[in-house]
């Protein structure tokens, strides 16, 4: 039987990170990768404004986002935003996620818990409330959630949804 570790949230940042950062820079090997998670703690347009960002589409919005991606390539610039839970995810935490990437439109974006997939699972899975996880200007885009094992640093990519 696996031993249960109790984790914050903010202490699962840091890992976390590493993990997206890894992933950016395998999926996206054209361009410069840096991520952060000063942006949980940091209103998001003036974690924009360190990285010499345009914070147009952020004004006003007041969101902080656990931890982001920034991917540039040539002058094309790009989000990746990660949420970061320590419970059971609910429809609370991906309505959260999902009006960030409405208004903000990253590339990918990432609900993650240490403690699994709650009800998010049961929507996907058994209701299959695939539309729950669309977003995009032209509806392309599509959210992922996952549980972290904090036991091995990493997703576990089994009970990822929607399934990549």
């Amino acid at each position: 039987m696996e031993k249960v570790i109790e984790i914050s949230e903010a202490d699962l940042y840091p890992s976390i990170e590493m993990w997206l950062n890894g992933y950016l820079k395998d999926k996206y090997p054209k361009y410069q990768i840096e991520t952060t998670y000063k942006s949980a703690t940091h209103k998001l347009e003036n974690v924009l404004r360190y990285y010499n960002l345009n914070v147009s589409r952020t004004l006003l919005l007041n969101i902080k986002i656990d931890i982001l991606g920034i991917l540039t390539y040539n002058k094309q610039q790009e989000l990746v935003f990660v949420e970061v839970k320590d419970n059971l995810l609910t429809l609370k935490d991906l309505g959260q996620l999902w009006g960030y990437t409405q208004l903000l439109n990253p590339l990918e974006s990432f609900l993650i818990s240490s403690k699994g997939l709650g009800t998010i699972g049961e929507l996907y899975n058994t209701l299959n409330r695939r539309d729950l996880f669309v977003y995009g200007t032209k509806k392309e885009r599509i959210m992922r959630a996952a549980y972290w094992q904090i036991n091995n640093n990493s997703i576990d990519y089994t009970s990822m949804v929607p399934h990549s």
